[in-house]
């Protein structure tokens, strides 16, 4: 039995077709089934004529045998299109009958919502005027010029007010009752449809795995670019260790560009937006501008110990020493190799800027990353014989190449940092079931404002925005 407890159904302007009870026109259910089944048996028709045909019947000769062969797919598509028009018809029907139905009997939708609909305007008749009843003893009970409820004139109206009552919950159980007939007899109709989708053949067609190409893709970008933020964050947090620093950067290089690829083909396609593949540009440009001014900083400390060293030797010879002492201590404070003072002032930058213009050369330069993958043991070692020596840059002298060395590594990490972020940030899910890291999609509301989320191809599938 249903669960309809019909709370706050007005008896009195209810109507059989409202949407709580049974709305549609079975005439309209019966007008579309004839037209499937219509359908149907024109495609059986043809099919017909098409296997005479292909079987030889209607054609024997060696063109036909060739006709034969080229077309028997066909004639077997007819079939299970025939199969799936037909039982799409026979479940919704083709006509209303006017005779009543058993209730037990499995019937066609258009005959079985005629016969609710039938069923429901009985109850809602009888819910009606008892409801009405209910209401007019009620009324009267109330309006009894008696005060006394033991009165004989109240305790009829009481009585007929109760049997209404009591009609009235009768008519709401015919009313379940006849809602829960025309919940079985859909179920039996859509059941009859999808069992003819799922077994007649059409439902999976066989397909090469190219079909979906896009999609393929879209999923490859996606995780590329999982990948890409993965790697890259592991880049930056490992760059000390010798050798595996490098080869993470390399990787997450490779797999930057693996995700701009495949952005920009979806982006053309209208799948996916340009400002996906601005994103992946300029996370791609990152790992050259991360080779530039790391370089750039660990030049400009070198040439600051060297500035730092000049002043202390200063500063030791106004003091009384003699220059190879000065030297030797001015030296040994900055962390600077014996006699290197000129080379490391010499081989310090002195702009920083034009080396910028190497950023797109250096994040594409995949050999430079294969030299310093091969040379990043013998450059550790360097770099850690120096730094035992070697004092932090906070303690030696305020020079311009001081200043240099420490703006040079904080646009280092904000260049490494920066474009990480922002690209986790665009992630967005390819399937439903992976976790939220994977795909935060932040930026998705920025992409429905025009202009941003543009999308495919100008003159033939452009969009202004994701929402568009």
């Amino acid at each position: 039995m249903s669960d309809h407890d019909f709370s706050g159904v007005d008896w009195q302007t209810a109507r059989y077709d409202d949407r709580e009870f049974t709305p549609g026109d079975p005439y309209e259910v019966a007008r579309l089934g004839k037209r499937i089944s219509d359908t149907a048996k024109l495609i059986e028709e043809q099919a017909g004529k098409l296997n005479n045909l292909v079987d030889g019947n209607g054609w024997d000769s060696d063109a036909g045998r060739e006709f034969t062969k080229k077309t028997g797919d066909t004639v077997k598509l007819l079939s299970q299109s025939h199969q799936r028009y037909a039982a799409a018809g026979a479940a919704l029907g083709s006509s209303v009958p006017y005779e009543p139905i058993a209730d037990q009997v499995r019937e066609n939708w258009a005959t079985a919502l005629n016969h609710a609909q039938n069923r429901v305007r009985s109850a809602l008749k009888k819910a009606a005027a008892a409801d009405a009843d209910s209401s007019n003893y009620q009324k009267q009970i109330d309006q009894h010029p008696s005060g006394d409820d033991n009165h004989q004139d109240k305790q009829k109206l009481k009585r007929q007010k109760e049997a209404s009552d009591g009609e009235l919950d009768a008519a709401k159980r015919e009313l379940r009752a006849a809602l829960d007939y025309r919940d079985t007899q859909a179920g039996y109709a859509a059941k009859a449809i999808r069992d003819a989708i799922d077994h007649d053949g059409l439902k999976d067609p066989k397909h090469h795995w190219w079909d979906n190409w896009k999609d393929w893709v879209a999923d490859i970008g996606h995780w590329a670019g999982v990948a890409a933020a993965v790697l890259g964050v592991l880049a930056l947090a490992l760059s000390w260790v010798p050798v595996l620093g490098e080869v993470l950067g390399a990787l997450a290089l490779i797999a930057s560009v693996v995700a701009l690829v495949c952005d920009t083909v979806s982006a053309l396609d209208g799948k996916g937006t340009w400002l996906d593949v601005a994103i992946d540009a300029i996370g791609v440009l990152s790992f050259g501008a991360g080779r530039v001014l790391g370089t750039t900083a660990k030049e400009a400390a070198m040439a600051a110990r060297g500035a730092s060293a000049v002043k202390d030797l200063q500063l030791a010879r106004e003091i009384g020493l003699n220059p190879t002492a000065a030297r030797e201590l001015a030296e040994t404070l900055n962390g600077v190799k014996p006699g290197e003072i000129g080379k490391v002032l010499s081989e310090g930058p002195t702009k920083l800027l034009p080396r910028m213009r190497s950023v797109v050369k250096e994040s594409l330069n995949l050999k430079a990353y294969a030299t310093d993958i091969r040379d990043a043991p013998a450059v550790h070692r360097a770099a850690k014989a120096f730094a035992e020596s070697a004092p932090e840059l906070s303690e030696i002298a305020d020079s311009s190449f001081k200043s240099m060395a420490g703006q040079a590594k904080a646009l280092y990490y904000g260049s490494q940092v920066l474009p990480l972020l922002a690209g986790w940030s665009n992630l967005a899910h390819t399937h439903s079931n992976e976790p939220w890291v994977t795909g935060p999609n932040v930026l998705q509301g920025v992409k429905e404002i025009p202009g941003i989320g543009a999308g495919g191809t100008p003159f033939y599938n452009w969009r202004w925005s994701t929402s568009g």
